[in-house]
């Protein structure tokens, strides 16, 4: 019997180990716990695995229901999400909070938030075992858009006009309930953590997607591994919201209206530089040429966006500023992803591989090298540390002659 989870629901609902362990019995149960739907008994259930390659963290399975009676409310499907099997996924979420972090958004703030999500039909944590259990809305009915493919410039600015909308609603209040319950991203204590954990997986990195970088993005992307933890001290300097942290197409779902977009895998959530969430979206998701040709107008967007939800403080320039500055978050996330994350199937190593391409090109368009932190004071606590982490990062680089 596990213990009670962050939901507060019958802790004597187990959570399974995997897809295999999801029956029709424990799917009954965790409707009833949930209390979202009144589900008569269940005839059967059938499952499919989904999101091969598309989310690297977890075990997701839509599951079809049949009941027993008819009953309009109940859900013919549902879509379930487990942890990881992967063991390296699993360290790494541990770690960072993954799961803890997207089942409290879900209990305490998707409800409320002014950006649509998955319903939340039933979701537990259990912090010892580091599992976790989502039954949530399939929106199986609305559009996906391949991330390899990229967004159309109507796609992009639905989804900068939507986050603009849940940035709004959260500015500069991060440090209140209920965001500071669910993660503080920027915290003086993730930064030094970050930045040993980029270090360490930027052999892999370099060991598969090596021949992505030139000799010139190899040295600032070497260079961002010593100063992270500056990186993020910087950002956390200007204003802060509540993010998605994973921004991109992958984990949106499109509807027939002009802001109709229902946003999954809150993983990465929490407070955050607004612009993180444009810069990964934008570097990303769109191909690169189109992202040069309506950044602009996009951030432009993303502000009016802003101001008609009563942001004040901030202009057009600030916005295109920490939008450049907050590009290199998509590399901090990609190459924390190819050390850490699950990357065996091949959909996976293409995504990545583009999505560090299109980075890289972002990156070097936006000039955005002159946000690398400077050197900190000599002998301070700040250069000794990231003195200690380039050196150790070198010896390991020699030792393993490369």
């Amino acid at each position: 019997m596990i213990g009670r989870g962050v939901s507060g629901v019958d802790p004597r609902i187990p959570i399974p180990a995997g897809g295999d362990e999801i029956s029709a019995a424990w799917l009954q149960q965790a409707l009833a716990a949930g209390g979202k739907v009144d589900a008569p008994p269940m005839r059967d259930m059938r499952q499919e695995q989904v999101g091969v390659g598309i989310g690297h963290v977890g075990e997701s399975v839509r599951c079809h229901l049949s009941y027993a009676e008819e009953s309009p409310g109940a859900p013919e499907t549902v879509f379930v999400k487990l942890h990881s099997p992967h063991r390296e996924t699993d360290k790494l979420a541990r770690r960072v909070q993954l799961y803890r972090r997207e089942c409290d958004y879900y209990r305490l703030l998707s409800h409320r938030a002014p950006i649509r999500s998955p319903i939340l039909y039933y979701g537990d944590y259990e912090r010892r075992s580091n599992r976790l259990a989502l039954v949530l809305e399939d929106l199986g009915g609305m559009d996906r858009v391949d991330e390899i493919d990229g967004a159309s410039a109507e796609q992009a600015g639905r989804a900068v006009r939507a986050i603009a909308r849940m940035h709004a609603y959260s500015w500069n209040k991060t440090h209140t309930a209920p965001y500071i319950d669910i993660f503080n991203s920027l915290a003086p204590k993730w930064r030094p953590p970050v930045q040993l954990i980029y270090l360490a997986s930027l052999r892999r990195t370099f060991e598969v997607f090596g021949h992505h970088f030139s000799a010139d993005m190899r040295r600032m992307t070497e260079t961002l591994g010593w100063r992270a933890a500056d990186y993020m001290s910087d950002l956390a300097r200007g204003p802060r919201a509540f993010g998605h942290g994973d921004y991109r197409l992958d984990n949106m779902f499109f509807g027939p209206g002009p802001e109709d977009l229902s946003v999954i895998d809150w993983q990465v959530c929490g407070g955050n530089s607004p612009l993180g969430d444009v810069a990964y979206f934008l570097g990303g998701s769109l191909a690169v040429e189109l992202r040069r040709s309506i950044e602009q107008d996009a951030v432009a967007e993303y502000h009016a966006t802003l101001r008609q939800g009563g942001v004040e403080g901030i202009e057009p320039e600030d916005c295109w500023r920490l939008y450049r500055q907050n590009m290199f978050v998509r590399m901090l996330v990609l190459v924390i992803s190819a050390g850490g994350l699950d990357i065996s199937n091949e959909r996976s190593v293409r995504l990545l591989g583009l999505g560090i391409d299109r980075t890289l090109a972002a990156l070097e368009d936006l000039e955005a090298e002159q946000f690398l932190p400077a050197r900190r004071r000599l002998f301070g606590p700040s250069w000794v540390f990231s003195t200690t982490s380039r050196g150790a990062y070198r010896a390991t680089k020699a030792l393993r002659g490369n």
